[in-house]
């Protein structure tokens, strides 16, 4: 029933997607039976106009203490990065108390932070061996605030106990981070005017893509359905303004459709709303195919669960021309004579987040083309 309605909601458009999502609080939790694994995360990657994919500093920031992770001066050397590898989590649902062992590779990356804690140091891999499932058991989970971190926690999931260097561990699930040097399947160039053209480069079909634009707290987007691989399209913004909430229960509805839990897309969706829905720019959050996913982050679970769902998001934030153009002039200002405008004008840079260096040398090469640099 579900896969029906967002298909049709697919087909018809916005105002059916919008209908069906407000309707997502209300649809029946599903049991899960045996030995269930679940996992989100998210693959960020940046690019300007043209769609070439340039690296970026990753955000590790929000992350409480208690997460393990590597040094940024040791994340292998790379503080600019063409991956950023964003909080997958593994969930594990089952019927009786069981002890199991995760292994998850990263054959073109490195992992950065993890919890709870590893077997061993992890590099390009990592695994624990021996984690307790406690189907009724529910230690209190260690606290904190001001974090995205603990929205993954709002669901239905069992207790994961791991053996740690003093004392035992307990999560709702694993929690991994990486960074990576190669390139997404999935091209977004922008022409200007809220128009873009996006391409499937890969062997694997896109389930569906959402195009979405922030500029000061007011929100457009829209939805389209499943990119075959090989296949360009054209797409376009639309003109009517839109809300975080529509856009929330829209992202949740699709990711429901792919398997997931309502708990599990809802704490997907709140982990990163302020950064999807709530950072201005323009971006496409593109589902992953599961084969695509197995690809770059092999996973293996023993014993084998009786059912294993991966549903991992793209994030593709790609400067349009009319952007550019806007960084360009800030640049230029950094240059000028005047401090004071040349503060103004990192003040706004800044709000790029971790895209300004990559963007400002973006600016930088274009302005030295043309003759308009230092």
């Amino acid at each position: 029933m579900i896969r029906l309605r967002i298909t049709a909601a697919l087909r018809c458009g916005l105002a059916v997607v919008l209908a069906w999502g407000v309707q997502l609080a209300g649809a029946s939790a599903r049991e899960p039976e045996g030995f269930v694994v679940h996992e989100w995360g998210t693959f960020s990657t940046f690019s300007g106009s043209d769609g070439k994919q340039v690296k970026f500093y990753p955000d590790d920031r929000s992350l409480p203490d208690f997460v393990y992770g590597r040094h940024r001066d040791v994340k292998g050397g790379r503080t600019d990065v063409s991956v950023s590898l964003e909080t997958p989590v593994l969930y594990f649902y089952t019927d009786r108390d069981r002890t199991v062992s995760v292994r998850v590779d990263f054959p073109q990356g490195l992992m950065t932070d993890w919890y709870p804690n590893s077997s061993r140091p992890p590099e390009r891999q990592l695994r624990w061996d021996d984690l307790k499932l406690l189907s009724q058991d529910r230690p209190k989970l260690p606290v904190g605030g001001g974090s995205r971190y603990f929205a993954a926690r709002e669901t239905d999931a069992a207790i994961v106990r791991a053996s740690g260097a003093d004392k035992p561990e307990h999560e709702k699930f694993l929690f991994y981070r990486g960074v990576g040097d190669f390139s997404m399947p999935f091209v977004v160039q922008a022409q200007g005017n809220g128009k873009f053209t996006v391409k499937n480069t890969g062997k694997h079909a896109v389930p569906g893509h959402v195009l979405l634009s922030v500029q000061d707290r007011k929100v457009s987007f829209k939805v389209f359905g499943r990119l075959s691989p090989g296949v360009e399209e054209k797409i376009e913004l639309p003109t009517e303004a839109s809300t975080v909430k529509q856009l929330s229960d829209v992202m949740a509805a699709l990711l429901v459709e792919q398997g997931l839990y309502e708990k599990e897309a809802r704490a997907m969706v709140k982990t990163w709303s302020s950064d999807w829905f709530g950072e201005d720019g323009t971006r496409v959050l593109y589902l992953v195919s599961e084969s695509l996913t197995d690809d770059f982050l092999p996973l293996e679970i023993s014993p084998k669960p009786d059912k294993l769902l991966r549903v991992l998001v793209g994030r593709h934030d790609v400067l349009t021309p009319e952007r550019e153009r806007d960084v360009d002039a800030l640049v230029k200002r950094l240059n000028g004579p005047s401090n004071a405008e040349a503060n103004a004008a990192d003040a706004v840079l800044n709000k790029l987040g971790r895209y300004r260096w990559a963007a400002q040398r973006a600016a930088e090469g274009r302005l030295k083309a043309n003759g308009s640099g230092r």
